[in-house]
């Protein structure tokens, strides 16, 4: 049972976002609740290769250097996260795209160009980190005649990186508006006009670009129209996708991101039906902390990377097979605070706070591509742990205590993970935005990481302090008992 706020400011005073953390070597046996993993029953859920993701406005592929196999940095940065992944390319701006081979590039909010030599540039990134990517077409503003043409040029360039094409960007939304952005369609715009439109458009495309794959709706939160879209499919969809947010900006706290949302579970367990029930798989193809930009102070510390890590492993274990997380320059022309990939505004980029809860994840899951079922009290405090493996057989754990005010020690014994080495996640302050460190390390500038301290784990016992994480891994040379 998790500590609900009201009860925790009944227990201690109010605590500053920046309040210091507890050492994660220290001994506290004394003062921690003991808590006691077990393996749970029900089958593993399998995490895709290709999970992790990052989301991109149309205008970082536009210009030239960014996105780039040349930037050495990005292509470490990237890399560091996985060998398999997939980059999202689309939201508001994609709306205000247009496809112009040999024209001039732009990548403005309100008015971007793709060109041939923006194509090619991305064409090669993919190539060199890896990686595969879902493209958004202009659907808002565009014509089919347009979208096809796009396509074909996309599916030329890309080739077996493009992994789909998505018709439209938060569809749901077309006949709302706000500065500076408009409506693109009369109101109302039902998900029967839209499905009318979908079917139009894919149509065109296919008869065009025969072994195009989409993904679709993409809705900004509806996951009505996810459902319905699942039900409809009949071919023309085999990704179904829709975005998250905790909060909008201004909206955004601390606790926010600190204790979960009590929105967020009965969300999952709907896509998952509805993709359980189509066979069609689903993707989080949008999604990070606060919407336009993320949270100053918050989306950007070490609170940010603590629910970055959070958040992926729990949509994992609700069976998405994919998380594309918002990073770089957004809608509005400037970078997100939220960003994994920071950039200084002078082409060098750089690891954001959530960068290390995605470094996390992805050593997390090497070797342990299920997410097993794990049963715990957590005793009040405001703890979740991930148990992951291969073949149904336990091999890593994973552990993220988010609470402010409680450490905990955790007994392991009887998951029988043998030798294990742990990483920790750490930071000198819950709103710290450098001195944050992972198994003893940061990233290098050059956008390198290398543990630097394994810790071995002795008896089956380890502490977990407060505002702290820890993956727990077989430790080199060991076997699993």
């Amino acid at each position: 049972m998790l500590l609900t706020r009201r009860n925790f400011l009944e227990r201690t005073l109010k605590i500053s976002a920046g309040f210091p953390l507890a050492s994660a070597t220290r001994g506290f046996a004394g003062t921690a609740p003991l808590l006691t993993l077990r393996q749970g029953k029900g089958a593993p859920v399998r995490m895709p290769a290709n999970f992790t993701g990052l989301g991109y406005e149309m205008s970082s592929v536009a210009r030239l250097g960014l996105l780039s196999a040349g930037n050495d940095r990005y292509v470490r940065l990237v890399k560091g996260m996985g060998t398999d992944g997939v980059l999202r390319v689309g939201g508001i701006v994609s709306d205000y795209t247009r496809y112009e081979p040999d024209g001039k590039i732009v990548a403005q909010p309100l008015d971007t160009v793709i060109t041939s030599a923006s194509l090619r540039q991305f064409g090669d990134f993919l190539s060199t980190i890896g990686w595969s990517a879902i493209w958004t077409l202009n659907f808002a503003q565009g014509s089919i005649e347009d979208a096809v043409k796009e396509a074909r040029a996309v599916m030329e360039v890309l080739g077996p990186h493009l992994l789909a094409f998505e018709i439209g960007n938060e569809v749901e939304n077309f006949a709302r508006g706000h500065k500076p952005f408009k409506p693109f369609r009369k109101a109302p715009y039902t998900y029967e006009t839209y499905r009318t439109e979908y079917h139009q458009w894919h149509a065109a495309i296919v008869n065009a670009v025969p072994q195009a794959r989409f993904a679709a709706p993409d809705t900004a939160a509806s996951v009505a129209w996810v459902e319905r879209m699942a039900k409809d499919a009949k071919g023309d969809v085999q990704l179904l996708t829709t975005h998250y947010y905790r909060n909008g900006q201004a909206r955004g706290t601390m606790d926010q991101l600190l204790y979960p949302d009590p929105r967020l579970k009965d969300i999952l367990i709907r896509l998952r039906a509805a993709s359980e029930q189509s066979g069609i798989p689903w993707r989080m193809c949008e999604t990070n902390s606060f919407s336009g930009g993320g949270h100053p102070g918050i989306s950007d510390t070490f609170a940010g990377a603590l629910w970055t890590l959070d958040f992926m492993l729990l949509l994992a274990a609700y069976g998405c097979s994919g998380v594309n997380i918002e990073t770089g320059v957004n809608q509005l022309g400037f970078v997100s605070s939220y960003s994994p990939i920071q950039d200084n505004g002078k082409g060098i980029n750089s690891a954001g706070a959530p960068y290390y809860g995605m470094l996390a994840f992805a050593q997390a899951r090497t070797g342990s591509p299920e997410i097993l079922p794990l049963d715990f009290d957590a005793q009040g405090v405001n703890l979740t742990a991930y148990l992951l493996g291969a073949s149904g057989k336990p091999r890593t754990l994973v552990i993220v205590n988010k609470d402010p005010a409680l450490d905990a020690r955790i007994s392991i014994r009887k998951l029988a993970l043998g030798n294990l080495a742990g990483l920790r996640l750490i930071a000198p302050a819950s709103d710290s935005k450098t001195g944050i460190t992972f198994g003893g390390a940061s990233v290098s500038p050059e956008g390198q990481w290398r543990p630097a301290k394994e810790e071995r784990i002795r008896n089956a016992m380890l502490d977990v302090p407060r505002m702290s994480a820890v993956v727990l891994r077989p430790a080199s040379g060991s076997t699993r008992a």
